[in-house]
């Protein structure tokens, strides 16, 4: 997840992980531009993640596709989040967009 936030152009300030026994791994690596999470359940080869960013010099997008990659996924489905979006009424807001899953591309290293 630090390489990941590395290829987003994040600047990391705290890494957090706990490994579990018999399998699977919680942690978070805390951004200046937010962080980013995961939980895994390897029995069910599931992880969840979620890159939480803001600002317009990281691309969430990039470590989405890293972290991918490196866990050996299939696929993914992704929802995309767009916080903090100013409203008529002075207040925020957020749009949700929802992307299918889809197969994951081979990239040869």
């Amino acid at each position: 997840m630090e390489n990941a936030a590395r290829e987003s152009n994040a600047e990391i300030l705290k890494v957090v992980f706990h490994r579990f026994e018999p399998q699977g791994v919680s942690g978070v690596v805390v951004l200046a531009e937010s962080h980013i999470s995961i939980h895994t359940w390897p029995e069910a080869g599931y992880a969840a993640v979620d890159f939480y960013t803001c600002g317009d010099h990281t691309d969430p997008w990039l470590a989405c596709e890293y972290a991918g990659q490196k866990l050996g996924a299939t696929s993914m489905l992704t929802t995309e989040v767009k916080r903090g979006i100013a409203s008529t009424n002075g207040q925020y807001t957020h749009v949700v967009h929802e992307h299918a899953g889809r197969a994951m591309a081979k990239r040869s290293a």
